[in-house]
């Protein structure tokens, strides 16, 4: 079952450079085994004690937790953390430029959400070239969208089509349902409404209407037992899965519009061809 679902992802910092001041006076052996545990920290919510752990590992130049103590800076919410963009930015920025693809995604998603900094959708479209040129797909789905919505860069509906086929082809589920819709208006390619309900079909089966229910199910009771007065952070983990989900709620929500539009032997028609996708996709 995938991660459970999470709202926004908004984002708190408290300083506690004494903390880590203090941490570099105590036994070397210890501090290092408090700064191995980086992540497990954040999963387990000790949010002050993660970012003391990860500063250690950040300071020694190690893009993950570099990455991490970001997202900690700029992601967790909730209790007496106070927010810190600059930092945020600044370490981002740090394991970006050693070629570490997560932080290199992130600071393209940085620039497109505007919130740690000024929107700047060129930008963004730079890093996310640098994760596709490692044939990322999170990264060439980036593109895709800036091309489809002209965001930072001429809009370009074939080229655009061309990257939501080649992540969608690769499994990638918010690519499949860009090719689905892309199909759906006729942007990049030919109105085809066959093949936009068999690629939004794809992506809305990753997660069964089941799983979907127990997810919202789950939210809700988390949302309802969180403990507001203590800083949140393990929630920063989630982005991908929550990324995803979207994708995969709208999918569903989009065949049901699309179900409306289309005849009995088109919805056959598309049936057959969502069996075939799929052995194709099961096979590369």
């Amino acid at each position: 079952m995938k991660e459970k679902l999470v709202t926004i992802l908004i984002m708190k910092y408290s300083k506690i450079y004494t903390s880590i001041f203090f941490l570099f006076l105590i036994d070397n052996a210890f501090a290092q085994n408090i700064s191995s545990d980086c992540l497990t920290l954040v999963e387990e919510n000790q949010c002050q004690t993660a970012v003391t752990a990860c500063s250690l590992l950040a300071e020694e130049g190690d893009p993950q937790s570099q990455t991490l103590l970001s997202l900690l800076l700029s992601g967790t919410s909730d209790g007496d953390f106070r927010r810190n963009y600059k930092q945020s930015f600044s370490w981002i920025s740090e394991a970006a430029s050693q070629g570490y693809t997560k932080a290199e995604l992130a600071l393209a998603e940085m620039y497109m959400n505007g919130e740690v900094i000024p929107m700047n959708a060129k930008k963004a479209k730079v890093w996310y070239e640098k994760a596709a040129k490692k044939e990322n797909m999170d990264g060439i789905n980036g593109l895709a969208r800036l091309y489809r919505y002209g965001t930072g860069v001429r809009k370009d509906y074939e080229k655009a089509f061309s990257l939501y086929e080649k992540a969608a082809f690769e499994n990638h589920v918010r690519s499949q349902a860009g090719l689905g819709l892309s199909y759906r208006d006729a942007k990049g390619v030919k109105k085809n409404l066959v093949k936009s309900y068999a690629w939004l079909s794809i992506a809305a089966d990753s997660i069964s209407d089941k799983e979907l229910r127990q997810l919202r199910d789950a939210y809700e009771a988390e949302r309802e037992a969180r403990d507001r007065t203590i800083p949140q952070c393990s929630y920063i983990l989630e982005y991908e899965n929550f990324q995803e989900i979207m994708a995969v709620s709208y999918s569903k929500k989009m065949l049901l519009d699309l179900k409306q539009r289309m005849s009995r032997k088109q919805i056959n028609k598309a049936k057959k061809l969502i069996l075939k996708l799929k052995q194709q996709l099961s096979s590369e």
